[in-house]
């Protein structure tokens, strides 16, 4: 179904953009935390992984049996929002096919239970050496094959995995290559398929401990400096920059000092951090000798390899910002340093944000210039944070306004343009409901004034100049 077309039909529906890369890392980090319920966890061996695959010999001991093991590792993840459907079956192959191509609750004749929160989340228990009886009447693509051999099978009539384990082993090999048999004997339990264990890379971080606590400011910051050019290189074998820096100190006698660095773009150049890990170090007392210190990357992010533009000003003008905030968020802290983000609202004075500088999700994007034209079209690029009563003189009761005094003066328009009415929605506690014009005086000063329809009061609201 094409976009458009399931948009018309169901008008609440979000479309979101496919990211494989945020998917899989996703996967992976749902790896990590999956094994707590067992030490084997690997990803679906595939270029778009969907699924994982945990090794659970011996672990049910653990869980008081593979019922009440299964049921935990549901409730887990049903607790952190995810809708799962999880099988435990003797072969890997087994679990992939009945956990994809599982038919209805009511055609399982194993043991079978669903979640209530969320819903659509389901266990299935496959009793030993039964695995067989369940994928025979599953298609053929519960035996994990490839687009074309599945068409070719759909081609001779071969539905269900049952009519291929009915023919010779020799016959499939003839017909169909050698795919077919080994996803055949891997889910049946003939040929053994392991399970890849991922492990975690570890912690990008660097400490040092002294031998005898130390004192002197600039013996810290060359052991602080040795271990930045640590951290280098290990960002740099992992691709990666830090949106986020920790260093901590480990006091004699004392509780442990920790602070943090953010960064408006992921960087990972000892010489960059340095500065304004010195930053941040100078405003911190420290009361006891210090024992070690470390430094450890918190959020890491890639750095892309793109090659760098001979003529193009916007990049070195992109790293001159980056320096800039990272320097006045280091000196002055994130809820200082701020920037505004337009927000499609239609009263004004919400119209626009103000947030953290650094925040991850915003980047550099600038307005585009035609962005910026449409935007200031027929708004003012000052706005008064509290619009101003004013008094006005109209040509007719509700008509454009002729005249109009302001700060002790007369200010007579020669040019008038509007009305914009401007209303909120109902779900706001006070209902705004205004008449926007844009008022040229005889001084050459463009003014943005509105009336307010509920008492027809006038106020001033923005200059365009």
């Amino acid at each position: 179904m094409m976009q458009t077309e399931a948009v018309a039909t169901l008008p609440g529906l979000i479309c979101v953009e496919e990211d494989l890369d945020a998917d899989r890392l996703a996967l992976v980090q749902l790896a990590e935390w999956a094994q707590r319920f067992s030490p084997v966890v690997g990803l679906e061996d595939a270029i778009a992984p969907t699924c994982l695959f945990l090794d659970t010999t011996g672990c049910d001991a653990c869980f008081g049996g593979e019922e009440r093991m299964i049921q935990a590792v549901c409730e887990a993840f049903a607790k952190n929002g995810w809708c799962v459907v999880v099988v435990l079956a003797d072969t890997l192959g087994a679990a992939w096919g009945i956990s994809h191509l599982l038919p209805s609750p009511s055609g399982v004749s194993g043991e079978e239970g669903e979640l209530r929160n969320p819903p659509n989340s389901r266990y299935v228990l496959i009793p030993r050496n039964e695995h067989p009886a369940f994928l025979c009447d599953l298609p053929p693509a519960a035996l994990r094959l490839s687009e074309r051999t599945l068409t070719l099978l759909t081609q001779l009539g071969i539905q269900r995995v049952g009519q291929l384990m009915m023919l010779p082993r020799d016959q499939l090999a003839e017909r169909f290559g050698a795919e077919v048999g080994l996803r055949l004997d891997q889910a049946l339990g003939h040929v053994a398929e392991v399970i890849t264990p991922f492990h975690p890379e570890p912690d990008a971080s660097a400490s040092w401990r002294f031998d005898d606590p130390i004192e002197r400011r600039e013996v810290l910051a060359k052991a602080i400096d040795l271990l930045l050019e640590r951290l280098q290189a290990v960002l740099q074998k992992r691709c990666c920059g830090t949106r986020l820096l920790e260093c901590t100190l480990e006091l004699d006698g004392a509780d442990a000092i920790r602070f943090e660095c953010s960064l408006s773009r992921p960087a990972r150049t000892a010489h960059y951090l340095r500065s304004l890990l010195n930053t941040r170090l100078e405003q911190i007392r420290i009361e006891a000798p210090v024992r070690g210190v470390c430094v450890r990357a918190v959020v890491l992010e890639k750095i892309p390899d793109d090659q760098q533009s001979l003529f193009d000003a916007d990049e070195a003008g992109d790293e001159a910002l980056a320096e800039l905030l990272d320097s006045l968020v280091s000196r002055l802290g994130q809820d200082a340093v701020t920037r505004s983000r337009f927000v499609a609202d239609p009263q004004p004075e919400l119209a626009c944000r103000f947030e953290c500088a650094v925040a991850k999700a915003q980047g550099f994007a600038a307005l585009t210039p035609g962005l910026l034209e449409s935007v200031f079209a027929h708004r003012p690029l000052r706005l008064l944070s509290r619009p101003i009563a004013i008094e006005v003189v109209a040509i007719a009761p509700l008509g454009m306004p002729h005249r109009f005094h302001y700060a002790g003066t007369d200010h007579t328009a020669v040019f008038c343009q509007g009305p914009e009415r401007i209303e909120t929605g109902w779900w706001r506690s006070a209902d705004v409901r205004r008449d926007y014009y844009m008022v040229e005086t005889k001084e050459g000063t463009r003014w943005w004034i509105f009336r307010r329809l509920d008492d027809g009061r006038w106020f001033l609201h923005g200059c365009f100049d």
